[in-house]
């Protein structure tokens, strides 16, 4: 498998790997994302920032993670604990349902820490819509901490966030 920056040669990939993620949460009734959010605009933000990284095996992308020192506006009403001098934030993190038994996920997030350790981030920030008790169990297990909750205009349930200092 490779982490790798994402690039415009890769957006079809990602738009796909997005299409499956979205179709197998509302199957499952989470409306966390959808058709609009995180749209083909969004994502080509993303990799015109260089912030999108993809995790590609085979030439099948099977994970993406945006990485970014952009600090999400709804994050404004939390009180984080660790120091906000330079932190990296976390989001966009998605691995496609086929693939969710995998490590996908733990080698985004060891790289997501690797880099961050590198570029000198005092810590790394991230939030998970409430009612995805498993990626709240797979952020408590890898050590980072309840922050503080908030809501979004377009969300019933609030979102959790977490916080790893290093």
């Amino acid at each position: 498998m490779e982490i790798k920056k994402a690039t415009f040669y890769d957006l079809i990939d990602v738009l796909f790997l997005l299409r499956d993620c979205i179709t197998d949460m509302n199957s499952k009734g989470l409306k966390q994302w959808n058709s609009t959010y995180p749209g083909p605009e969004i994502m080509k933000n993303d990799i015109e920032k260089e912030t999108l990284y993809i995790c590609t095996d085979l030439g099948i992308a099977r994970g993406m993670i945006n990485l970014s020192d952009e600090i999400p506006e709804e994050y404004n009403e939390i009180k984080w604990k660790g120091k906000s001098d330079k932190v990296l934030y976390i989001n966009r993190f998605a691995v496609n349902p086929i693939w969710k038994d995998s490590d996908v996920a733990q080698q985004l997030l060891a790289f997501s820490e690797k880099y961050a350790a590198k570029n000198k981030y005092s810590g790394i920030r991230l939030d998970v819509l409430d009612n995805f008790p498993v990626d709240s169990a797979f952020f408590t297990a890898k050590e980072y901490e309840f922050a503080g909750e908030f809501h979004s205009t377009f969300q019933k349930m609030p979102y959790t966030c977490y916080e790893k200092n290093l």
